[in-house]
């Protein structure tokens, strides 16, 4: 069962050996998960959520959705046309495709994605031209959020890590704090391992010998 924000506090106070409110308010607490789970998304790109971009005639750059996740994205992990994948482009790339400025009757086969650190943007080319208007790009983003109740349970004891750090650097221990930060980089890493950076093996591996 997921954690309220109200249970991640009393978890967090377990570890920093405060049941109730003294050197640390429960306003500062909150304030620390909310910014570990900021963090935590930032970090591994495991908070998911599928969704559908509409395309629209002469449009390559899309900031909203038909769906309510975009605005809350950081970045595109997959990108597809009528169930063929969109090939990312780097930042250099995009600047040098002419496809991403003039439309045309192609397919979209391309898409580049870039997200600031509070805005979420995503280019699609070829440039939709009248024929693909309202056709239907299915995208997978990883988002962001600060609400610990929406992260997957098997995570959130990795926000109580970062919490607990925060408040023993308030307290100036910083031996204590270290641990706990280190606690909570080394669970980032092992998600991101087990969760997202998946080894691959190729086709060939597969073939009879």
């Amino acid at each position: 069962m997921a954690f309220t924000l109200i249970q991640a506090v009393q978890e967090v106070r377990y570890l920093i050996n405060e049941p109730t409110a003294s050197f640390w308010s429960d306003t500062e607490i909150e304030s620390w998960i909310k910014q570990g789970c900021l963090d935590w998304c930032e970090k591994t790109l495991l908070l998911t959520q599928e969704d559908v971009i509409t395309l629209s005639t002469d449009t390559y750059k899309y900031t909203s959705s038909t769906g309510s996740h975009i605005d809350n994205a950081m970045r595109t992990l997959h990108a597809e046309h009528k169930g063929i994948a969109l090939k990312r482009l780097t930042y250099e790339e995009m600047r040098g495709h002419t496809q991403m400025a003039l439309a045309t009757d192609e397919d979209p086969r391309y898409f580049y994605d870039k997200y600031n650190g509070l805005t979420f943007t995503v280019y699609i080319g070829d440039t939709p031209s009248v024929e693909q208007n309202g056709d239907s790009i299915n995208v997978i983003f990883a988002l962001r959020t600060d609400a610990i109740a929406e992260l997957p349970y098997e995570h959130q004891q990795t926000i109580f890590s970062f919490a607990a750090a925060k408040a023993k650097m308030k307290e100036r221990q910083w031996q204590e704090a270290q641990l706990l930060w280190q606690m909570y980089l080394n669970n980032i890493a092992f998600s991101r391992k087990d969760k997202l950076e998946i080894p691959t093996q190729s086709f060939d591996q597969f073939k009879e010998q």
